[in-house]
């Protein structure tokens, strides 16, 4: 895979309060692993993961639908690490 490979994958927010700063924080961290670009879209709004402010602004709630698109030598695994992420509502229910 090059740095040209971009992947997306829609995904659903679970997780009872949305991405609130926690969320936002987890996400920040998980895509500063990987070199790849890894932008959240809801609408007409992109973010960039690796601010926490620009996940704020998304305005992402439990039930939206955000797409996630990544870009990157290291795309796979990322798209990999965010989905589960979201898969596990962000561990809010432990």
């Amino acid at each position: 895979m090059d740095a040209t490979t971009t992947l997306t994958k829609e995904l659903q927010v679970t997780n009872r309060a949305g991405v609130h700063a926690r969320v936002g924080t987890m996400l920040a961290q998980k895509a500063k692993e990987f070199s790849s670009s890894i932008q959240l879209r809801k609408g007409s709004y992109r973010a960039d993961c690796r601010s926490v402010l620009d996940l704020l602004s998304l305005g992402a709630f439990q039930g939206d639908v955000v797409h996630l698109e990544i870009t990157g030598d290291d795309a796979t695994a990322a798209l990999d690490a965010i989905t589960a992420l979201f898969d596990a509502g962000f561990f809010e229910d432990e």
